[in-house]
C-alpha cells in the first residue's frame, strides 16, 4: 500500500441491542467510507471500544474489516494491550489477516516509564514485521511518549509514524526537529487538525470521519496537496464546532453512533454501561451536523 499518509478514521464498532457486534453493519460501514475517499480506517481504536471486547470479536472485527476493504484502502488495526506479549499476539494477527499496520498504545495501566516504553516497542517491532504507528493518548492512558522517547523509537526498523493525541501542537516540530523527519506525524487531536497539517503531520486519524468523510479529506487536501490555506480555513471553520464536541463532551462514540444511525449506516449501541444520547444531547449533535451542511 506503500507510504502510510492522509485520513484515516477510527471506525465505531457498532453494536446489536444485547451486546453482539454487528458483523454487516460494521461491513456495511467500511464499504461506504472506502467509496468516499479516506485514506485508510482503523478498527479496534478507542472509538472502536476495543477495551470492551473480547479476542474473538477482535478477531472478527478485523477479518470483517479488511474484507470489506477490499484491497481499495489500507486497513490499520488497533493492537493495544496491557502487556507486552498480548500486543505482540495482536499484532502478528493483524499482519497474518492482511492488514497494512498496527496501532499500539503503550501499557496504559501499570504507566511504564521511557525505558520500559521502548523496552515495549522494540520488542513488538522485534516481533512483527508490519508497519507500525505509535499511539500517544496521555489524557486516556495516563501514559505520556515525550518526544526525546519517541525518537529513540524511531531508529527501530518497523515503528512508521506516531498518532499525537497529547493536545500539544509544540509536539509535532520537537518530533520533527529529533528525529530529522525520521517518523510520520498523525494528528490525533480533532480540532487540531489544520495547525497540524500546516507544521507537517502527514495525515490525521480522525473520528469525525466516519460521518462527514469528505469534508476531512478535503481539509486535508486542500493544505497538503493543493496549499489553499484559506479555503481550508473556511471548510475548517464549518467543522470546528462539531470536532470540539467530539473531543471535549465525552460522548464520542455516542455521537457518532447516533448520526450514523440516521444517516441510514451502522451506529447501533455502545458497549454496556454506556447509554444512548439524551434527546437534548440528540438536538445537540443535530443541531451541530446542521451546522456543517
Amino acid at each position: 500500500m506503500g507510504k502510510l499518509t492522509g485520513v484515516y478514521v477510527v471506525l465505531v464498532t457498532p453494536f446489536t441491542k444485547d451486546g453482539d457486534v454487528d458483523y454487516d453493519g460494521l461491513r456495511k460501514n467500511v464499504r461506504w467510507l472506502a467509496g468516499q475517499g479516506v485514506h485508510g480506517v482503523i478498527p479496534l481504536g478507542s472509538t472502536g471500544e476495543f477495551a470492551s471486547l473480547d479476542d474473538d470479536q477482535k478477531e472478527r472485527i478485523t477479518q470483517t474489516v479488511i474484507a470489506a476493504a477490499g484491497g481499495k484502502i489500507p486497513v490499520v488495526v488497533g493492537s493495544s494491550a496491557e502487556t507486552t506479549e498480548k500486543a505482540i499476539y495482536y499484532a502478528k494477527r493483524a499482519k497474518d489477516l492482511g492488514a497494512a499496520g498496527a496501532l499500539v498504545l503503550p501499557p496504559w495501566y501499570y504507566t511504564p516509564d521511557p525505558e520500559e516504553i521502548v523496552h515495549h516497542y522494540t520488542r513488538i517491532s522485534e516481533a512483527v514485521d508490519l508497519p507500525i504507528i505509535i499511539y500517544n493518548n496521555p489524557f486516556t492512558s495516563k501514559v505520556d511518549i515525550e518526544p526525546p522517547t519517541v525518537a529513540r523509537l524511531a531508529e527501530l526498523p518497523n515503528i512508521v509514524a506516531i498518532k499525537e493525541s497529547s493536545g500539544n501542537m509544540r509536539r509535532i516540530a520537537e518530533i520533527r526537529t529529533l528525529t530529522n523527519d525520521g517518523i510520520g506525524i498523525f494528528c490525533g487531536w480533532e480540532d487540531m487538525a489544520y495547525e497540524s497539517f500546516v507544521m507537517g503531520a502527514q495525515g490525521w486519524v480522525c473520528v469525525i470521519g466516519n460521518v462527514v468523510p469528505r469534508m476531512a479529506v478535503d481539509l486535508f487536501e486542500l493544505i497538503t496537496v493543493k496549499n489553499d490555506l484559506a479555503a481550508a480555513w473556511e471548510l475548517y471553520k464549518k467543522m470546528l464546532p462539531f470536532l470540539r464536541y467530539l473531543e471535549y463532551a465525552g460522548k464520542t462514540q455516542k455521537a457518532l453512533k447516533y448520526a450514523l444511525d440516521k444517516m441510514g449506516l451502522a451506529g447501533g449501541y455502545c458497549s454496556s454501561p454506556k447509554l444512548p444520547l439524551s434527546d437534548a444531547d440528540k438536538a445537540e449533535v443535530d443541531q451541530l451536523i446542521q451546522g456543517m451542511q
